[in-house]
């Protein structure tokens, strides 16, 4: 039997993971470098990246690279890949990270405002994974893991651009996880409102909203980066080898509220 820091080990893996220059995708590249691993992080930050690169490598002493890709341009998403492959000869895991979404009321979307929420947050990562695909084959327990939403599972008129896109994102992971295993496993997280610092206000939230948010969540806090980052490593990890096509549920337990009626 494998111990605890067999299982979490990294060293020797490369892991892409885009949308690295945010909270969450820093989070995660510091927390995968620290277990060993060569990190490649994306995004369309180039000062970001370098200055995250910069401090990966002096905190773990792993070497880190960070490229400068959208996303939503195949072309660039194929030149993170050749980056990756010219600089570690491999690719051992995928994080699909990246993704955003404002706050846009039910009808007041048009066909432009969707198309492009679909393309950041699923077409982008299907097009990434595909490409990554021949390379991840090779890899023993190569794991490609997706940050999906609690607004893709529930019903969310507010944010009817990015929750249908994160809804289409799941049902994609599961038809890759069915086709693809034995060979790469594919999970998602679904993440709840976690602190992503001035992301989270452009997105339509202001300071009292957030409150109320926590209040109501059965763990009585928003999320940090380092849980989302520490979730992502389970399913990366030696521990989940044996699972693929899941949809964890990382959102603080949620947010309760009582069904019985108010005397």
């Amino acid at each position: 039997m494998k111990t605890v820091n067999e299982l979490f080990d990294f060293s020797g893996k490369v892991i892409i993971i885009t949308g690295g220059a945010g909270a969450i995708g820093s989070a995660a590249a510091r927390r995968f470098a620290s277990l060993g691993a060569n990190v490649v992080i994306s995004d369309i930050n180039q000062e970001k990246l370098d200055e995250l690169a910069a401090d990966i490598e002096k905190e773990s002493a792993h070497a880190t690279l960070g490229f400068k890709a959208d996303s939503t341009v195949e072309a660039e998403l194929q030149a993170l890949v050749d980056a990756t492959i010219g600089k570690f000869g491999k690719i051992s895991g995928l994080i699909n990270n990246v993704g955003w979404g404002a706050a846009t009321p039910l009808w007041e979307s048009d066909t432009d405002k969707m198309v492009k929420s679909y393309l950041l947050n699923t077409v982008g990562a299907y097009n990434l994974t595909k490409m990554c695909m021949p390379y991840l084959k090779k890899e023993l327990n190569a794991s490609v893991v997706f940050s999906g939403s609690m607004v893709g599972v529930t019903p969310s008129p507010e944010f009817i651009e990015y929750s249908t896109a994160k809804a289409g994102l799941l049902n994609m992971v599961h038809s890759m996880a069915v086709m693809s295993g034995p060979e790469v496993r594919f999970n998602s997280l679904i993440i709840g409102s976690v602190d992503n610092g001035a992301a989270t206000l452009a997105a339509g939230y202001d300071p009292a909203m957030l409150q109320r948010l926590s209040d109501a969540m059965v763990l009585k806090r928003r999320g940090e980066p380092e849980d989302i980052a520490n979730a992502f490593m389970f399913l990366m990890s030696g521990a989940a080898s044996w699972i693929t096509g899941i949809d964890l549920k990382v959102d603080g337990g949620g947010m309760y509220t009582s069904k019985m009626p108010k005397k």
